[in-house]
Protein backbone atom coordinates (compact mmCIF):
# COMPACT_ATOMS: atom_id res chain seq x y z
CA UNK A 1 0.00 0.00 0.00
CA UNK A 2 2.60 2.14 0.59
CA UNK A 3 4.30 1.70 -2.54
CA UNK A 4 0.85 2.48 -4.30
CA UNK A 5 0.98 6.03 -2.31
CA UNK A 6 4.23 6.18 -3.27
CA UNK A 7 3.77 6.44 -7.19
CA UNK A 8 0.37 8.62 -6.50
CA UNK A 9 3.04 11.20 -4.99
CA UNK A 10 5.37 11.27 -7.36
CA UNK A 11 2.59 11.65 -10.60
CA UNK A 12 0.91 14.26 -8.31
CA UNK A 13 4.13 15.98 -8.42
CA UNK A 14 4.94 15.27 -11.69
CA UNK A 15 2.94 17.33 -14.49
CA UNK A 16 3.30 14.59 -16.93
CA UNK A 17 5.57 11.30 -17.23
CA UNK A 18 4.81 11.50 -20.70
CA UNK A 19 5.13 14.83 -22.69
CA UNK A 20 3.36 15.48 -25.59
CA UNK A 21 4.75 14.64 -29.62
CA UNK A 22 5.50 18.90 -29.66
CA UNK A 23 7.56 18.97 -26.64
CA UNK A 24 9.27 15.95 -27.60
CA UNK A 25 9.93 17.60 -31.07
CA UNK A 26 10.96 20.79 -29.33
CA UNK A 27 13.41 18.90 -26.92
CA UNK A 28 14.96 16.99 -30.06
CA UNK A 29 14.14 18.27 -33.58
CA UNK A 30 17.41 15.96 -35.30
CA UNK A 31 14.88 13.15 -34.45
CA UNK A 32 11.76 14.46 -36.33
CA UNK A 33 11.09 15.03 -40.41
CA UNK A 34 11.08 18.39 -40.30
CA UNK A 35 8.34 18.35 -43.40
CA UNK A 36 6.04 15.63 -41.98
CA UNK A 37 6.47 15.50 -38.68
CA UNK A 38 7.27 11.66 -38.49
CA UNK A 39 9.80 10.66 -36.35
CA UNK A 40 12.69 9.42 -38.09
CA UNK A 41 15.16 7.91 -35.62
CA UNK A 42 15.02 5.84 -32.51
CA UNK A 43 11.65 4.52 -33.00
CA UNK A 44 11.78 2.19 -30.26
CA UNK A 45 11.70 5.06 -27.49
CA UNK A 46 8.58 6.60 -25.19
CA UNK A 47 6.06 7.48 -26.94
CA UNK A 48 3.73 10.78 -26.21
CA UNK A 49 0.54 10.71 -24.50
CA UNK A 50 -1.05 12.17 -27.69
CA UNK A 51 -1.15 12.34 -31.33
CA UNK A 52 -2.11 15.31 -34.41
CA UNK A 53 -5.61 15.06 -35.09
CA UNK A 54 -7.66 13.41 -37.10
CA UNK A 55 -5.96 10.50 -35.43
CA UNK A 56 -7.11 9.85 -31.64
CA UNK A 57 -4.98 8.07 -28.84
CA UNK A 58 -7.16 5.23 -27.19
CA UNK A 59 -6.55 2.53 -24.46
CA UNK A 60 -6.65 -1.07 -24.53
CA UNK A 61 -10.61 -0.91 -23.64
CA UNK A 62 -11.45 1.23 -26.38
CA UNK A 63 -9.21 -0.95 -28.84
CA UNK A 64 -11.06 -4.05 -27.49
CA UNK A 65 -14.58 -2.26 -28.16
CA UNK A 66 -13.30 -0.87 -31.39
CA UNK A 67 -12.27 -4.32 -32.60
CA UNK A 68 -15.36 -6.33 -31.72
CA UNK A 69 -17.55 -3.21 -33.27
CA UNK A 70 -15.77 -4.39 -37.14
CA UNK A 71 -12.10 -1.97 -36.70
CA UNK A 72 -9.63 -3.14 -38.92
CA UNK A 73 -6.80 -3.48 -37.10
CA UNK A 74 -3.30 -2.96 -38.46
CA UNK A 75 0.23 -3.92 -36.91
CA UNK A 76 2.70 -1.86 -37.77
CA UNK A 77 5.61 -3.57 -36.17
CA UNK A 78 8.69 -4.13 -38.15
CA UNK A 79 10.57 -6.57 -39.79
CA UNK A 80 14.03 -5.84 -38.35
CA UNK A 81 16.71 -7.48 -39.75
CA UNK A 82 14.19 -8.81 -42.54
CA UNK A 83 12.91 -8.03 -46.05
CA UNK A 84 10.18 -8.74 -48.72
CA UNK A 85 11.57 -11.02 -51.77
CA UNK A 86 11.89 -9.05 -55.00
CA UNK A 87 10.66 -11.61 -57.20
CA UNK A 88 7.30 -12.91 -55.54
CA UNK A 89 7.00 -9.69 -52.52
CA UNK A 90 6.99 -12.69 -49.72
CA UNK A 91 8.70 -10.93 -46.24
CA UNK A 92 11.56 -13.00 -45.10
CA UNK A 93 10.64 -12.39 -41.60
CA UNK A 94 13.89 -13.40 -39.11
CA UNK A 95 11.37 -14.08 -36.04
CA UNK A 96 7.98 -15.24 -35.70
CA UNK A 97 5.33 -12.31 -34.70
CA UNK A 98 2.46 -12.76 -32.36
CA UNK A 99 -0.08 -9.90 -32.30
CA UNK A 100 -4.00 -8.90 -31.67
CA UNK A 101 -6.41 -11.66 -33.05
CA UNK A 102 -7.79 -10.29 -36.74
CA UNK A 103 -4.52 -7.94 -37.16
CA UNK A 104 -3.14 -7.79 -40.46
CA UNK A 105 0.46 -7.21 -40.08
CA UNK A 106 2.37 -4.47 -42.56
CA UNK A 107 5.58 -4.33 -41.59
CA UNK A 108 7.89 -1.49 -42.08
CA UNK A 109 4.97 0.77 -42.65
CA UNK A 110 5.44 3.32 -39.68
CA UNK A 111 9.20 4.25 -40.48
CA UNK A 112 9.33 7.91 -40.40
CA UNK A 113 10.62 7.99 -44.44
CA UNK A 114 8.75 5.35 -46.80
CA UNK A 115 10.08 4.11 -50.03
CA UNK A 116 7.72 4.33 -52.69
CA UNK A 117 7.28 0.72 -52.80
CA UNK A 118 6.24 1.08 -48.89
CA UNK A 119 3.85 3.85 -49.75
CA UNK A 120 2.05 1.70 -52.06
CA UNK A 121 2.06 -1.43 -50.31
CA UNK A 122 0.14 0.76 -47.25
CA UNK A 123 -2.29 2.61 -49.00
CA UNK A 124 -3.37 -0.48 -51.42
CA UNK A 125 -3.41 -2.74 -48.33
CA UNK A 126 -5.64 0.30 -46.83
CA UNK A 127 -7.67 0.70 -49.61
CA UNK A 128 -8.14 -3.42 -50.56
CA UNK A 129 -9.33 -4.11 -47.07
CA UNK A 130 -11.51 -1.18 -46.28
CA UNK A 131 -13.18 -1.64 -50.07
CA UNK A 132 -12.16 1.78 -50.24
CA UNK A 133 -14.49 3.02 -47.63
CA UNK A 134 -12.37 6.28 -45.85
CA UNK A 135 -15.03 6.14 -42.92
CA UNK A 136 -14.33 2.74 -41.82
CA UNK A 137 -12.41 2.48 -38.94
CA UNK A 138 -9.04 1.60 -38.51
CA UNK A 139 -6.91 0.69 -35.27
CA UNK A 140 -3.18 1.07 -35.49
CA UNK A 141 -0.54 -0.77 -32.94
CA UNK A 142 2.71 -1.96 -32.56
CA UNK A 143 4.17 -2.06 -29.15
CA UNK A 144 4.34 0.27 -26.39
CA UNK A 145 7.16 2.48 -26.97
CA UNK A 146 7.49 2.46 -30.60
CA UNK A 147 6.89 5.48 -32.50
CA UNK A 148 6.51 3.49 -35.66
CA UNK A 149 2.02 3.16 -34.63
CA UNK A 150 2.41 6.74 -34.21
CA UNK A 151 3.86 7.94 -37.45
CA UNK A 152 1.42 5.09 -39.39
CA UNK A 153 -1.88 6.06 -37.78
CA UNK A 154 -0.47 9.89 -38.86
CA UNK A 155 0.39 8.27 -42.61
CA UNK A 156 -2.65 6.67 -42.52
CA UNK A 157 -5.33 10.05 -41.76
CA UNK A 158 -3.01 12.39 -44.51
CA UNK A 159 -4.59 9.47 -47.06
CA UNK A 160 -7.49 10.48 -45.91
CA UNK A 161 -9.23 7.96 -43.40
CA UNK A 162 -11.03 9.82 -41.34
CA UNK A 163 -11.51 7.29 -38.04
CA UNK A 164 -7.55 6.73 -37.34
CA UNK A 165 -7.04 5.20 -33.75
CA UNK A 166 -3.31 5.18 -32.44
CA UNK A 167 -3.21 2.33 -29.87
CA UNK A 168 -0.31 3.13 -27.97
CA UNK A 169 0.18 0.32 -25.83
CA UNK A 170 -0.15 -2.45 -28.74
CA UNK A 171 0.49 -5.90 -28.14
CA UNK A 172 2.06 -5.28 -24.63
CA UNK A 173 -1.73 -3.29 -23.28
CA UNK A 174 -3.27 -6.26 -24.83
CA UNK A 175 -1.81 -9.04 -22.56
CA UNK A 176 -2.04 -6.98 -19.91
CA UNK A 177 -5.77 -6.45 -20.07
CA UNK A 178 -5.99 -10.67 -20.42
CA UNK A 179 -6.11 -11.06 -23.88
CA UNK A 180 -4.24 -13.32 -26.11
CA UNK A 181 -1.81 -13.07 -29.00
CA UNK A 182 -1.48 -15.15 -32.24
CA UNK A 183 0.72 -15.51 -34.75
CA UNK A 184 0.65 -13.56 -37.76
CA UNK A 185 2.05 -13.58 -41.01
CA UNK A 186 2.94 -9.91 -42.96
CA UNK A 187 0.94 -9.26 -46.16
CA UNK A 188 3.21 -9.60 -49.49
CA UNK A 189 4.32 -6.83 -51.31
CA UNK A 190 2.99 -6.66 -54.44
CA UNK A 191 5.72 -6.98 -57.08
CA UNK A 192 4.39 -6.35 -60.23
Amino acid sequence: MLHLALIALLLAASPSLAASYKEHQAERPDLFDPDTGYRIARQRAPTPDDIPPPAVLIGPEEARALIRDGALIFDVFSAAQSRFDELDGTWLVSAPRLSLPGAVWLPETGRGYLTPDMQSYLADNLSRLTGDDKNHPIVVFCVADCWMSWNAAQRIASLGYARVYWYRLGTDGWLDIGETLVPVDPVPVNTD
